[in-house]
Formats: structure tokens, sequence, C-alpha cells
């Protein structure tokens, strides 16, 4: 992390929308990431970070595991559109 810059004055009401815009692009452009997060099903995803308690489940596993969320999310977006892509092209 370089702190030298300034975080942006509204950084904590966007990190997880930006976050979630971010991580949905890299599983958009990489089919095989793609496909190794739509093969967990309906598991839950936890970001195992003993040290973050945002992003991750923290030392003990009370964090907030936000990025775990935002996979799921992520994962069930991905699983939309797929369902929609087959949808408008019938075989």
């Amino acid at each position: 992390r370089n702190r030298s810059y300034p975080l942006r004055d509204d950084w904590e009401h966007v990190k997880v929308e930006l976050m979630q815009r971010r991580v949905l692009q890299s599983f958009e452009t990489h089919c095989d990431i793609r496909q190794l997060l739509l093969a967990t099903g309906d598991q839950l995803i936890v970001e195992n970070s003993p040290i973050d308690y945002y992003w991750g489940c923290g030392a003990d596993g009370s964090g907030k595991n936000k990025l775990g969320e935002i996979l799921m999310t992520v994962r069930a977006i991905l699983r939309d559109k797929e369902l929609d892509a087959n949808d408008s092209n019938p075989k």
C-alpha cells in the first residue's frame, strides 16, 4: 500500500461498490477464473485473511468478509448473465 496518496473523501461510502465493479470486470474478462468461480455453486466464499477484518474474516472469524460477499454477488451476476445468454440463444 502506498498511503502517500490521500484517499478520496467518499471512500468509505464507495469502496464496496468500486471493488465489486472491478472484481466483476476481472471475472468477465478472464474465462478461466470465471469458470472456477461458477464451479463453487452456492458455497459460502470466505476471504481467509487473518489480518483483515473488513475484506476478510480476520484471525478469529469475526471479520466482515466483504470480499467473500462480493465474490458471491459476482458469482450470482455471472450465473444470471449465462442464463440470459442461454435464453436468448435457444438451440
